[in-house]
């Protein structure tokens, strides 16, 4: 009998999460905890903001969804609105650093509930040079 392989793990070695604190996202962050419990995946979460006045309140909710399961990175990415965006960082991000993958919610905190994916998750799974897992 042959051994199982886990070859999903090299494909999901080192994963970026961005988390706006929507469900959606916190839906993504669960699915990558899933993949570094099972495959040993690195997490890294992002964090991307203009004001930064969440920072307290995404870190705790963060952490009650991670719940001690994992190590992970936490960035928090302060920008301005006029001279970047949201996907503009995340794709930075990814760029400058060797990730495997982006796990992200295909919908953040618009108000506009018929959407069913948002501006940055488009932008992002449309230029990033990674695989991109959206999350509903």
């Amino acid at each position: 009998m042959n051994e199982p392989s886990y070859s999903i793990s090299f494909w999901l070695r080192r994963i970026l999460v961005p988390v706006d604190g929507s469900e959606n996202s916190l839906r993504a962050l669960d699915l990558a905890v899933d993949f570094g419990m099972r495959y040993g995946s690195r997490i890294t979460i992002v964090h991307v903001c203009n004001d930064c006045s969440d920072v307290n309140d995404i870190q705790s909710l963060i952490e009650k969804r991670v719940n001690n399961k994992i190590k992970y990175d936490l960035k928090i990415i302060k920008i301005n609105v006029n001279e970047s965006s949201v996907s503009n960082e995340i794709l930075k991000i990814i760029n400058e650093e060797p990730y495997d993958a982006i796990i992200m919610g295909a919908r953040g905190t618009s108000l506009n509930s018929d959407i069913n994916i948002g501006s940055t998750a488009l932008a992002v799974s449309i230029n990033a040079p990674v695989s991109v897992i959206l999350v509903r």
